[in-house]
């Protein structure tokens, strides 16, 4: 009997080398895909954090001022808005929001993506208690597109309702509404 070589060789098939280069780049692919959203949700989460950290200051800031919000004078029925290079223009000690911005949120209070965050006041212009706010600036965030200036609002005299806000009894409540980046506004109240 002869014995010899039928000519196989070791190696790897054209068809195995495809399937595992295929392979690979579906697993490339996904990460691809994923990271970025992952990174997203990642931004928006720190920002959800921020506006807690916010409500936060408002608290320790009416615990230092006799129950008392910064600035609701100034605000009446125009908007206000506050960012870092205005509130270091304040001076003294201040009970507007922009002495609240300079004293309590000093310079760290900055957007995941590096800008700092833009503070706008307004007050809920709804009739009556738990009707739908309708000031134009916190009624059109959801159609603003991120990052909308990195603009946090402030409804003063309302709560939450969702990703909206509502009137409250309450004079000394507000609702903080947030653009995220992902999709969606949250909304979180005092």
């Amino acid at each position: 009997m002869i014995q010899g070589n039928y000519g196989y060789k070791k190696g790897f098939t054209v068809i195995e080398v495809s399937l595992v280069l295929a392979i690979g780049g579906l697993i490339f692919l996904m990460v691809f895909i994923a990271l970025p959203a992952l990174q997203r949700s990642q931004r928006d989460t720190r920002r959800r954090d921020d506006v807690m950290i916010l409500l936060e200051k408002i608290k320790n800031y009416e615990k230092n001022n006799r129950g008392a919000l910064p600035g609701s004078s100034e605000v009446s029925l125009n908007t206000v808005n506050v960012n870092w290079s205005n509130a270091l223009n304040t001076t003294g000690n201040e009970t507007t929001w922009r002495g609240f911005y300079r004293d309590y949120l000093k310079d760290t209070f900055v957007d995941p993506s590096g800008g700092n965050y833009n503070l706008t006041i307004v007050k809920c212009g709804a009739a009556a208690t738990d009707s739908d706010c309708t000031n134009s600036i916190a009624a059109n965030l959801e159609n603003q597109s991120f990052p909308n200036g990195n603009k946090m609002i402030i409804v003063l005299q309302a709560t939450c309702k969702g990703s909206k806000t509502v009137q409250s009894s309450n004079p000394r409540n507000l609702a903080v509404m947030y653009r995220l980046e992902g999709a969606g506004v949250y909304c979180n109240s005092l």
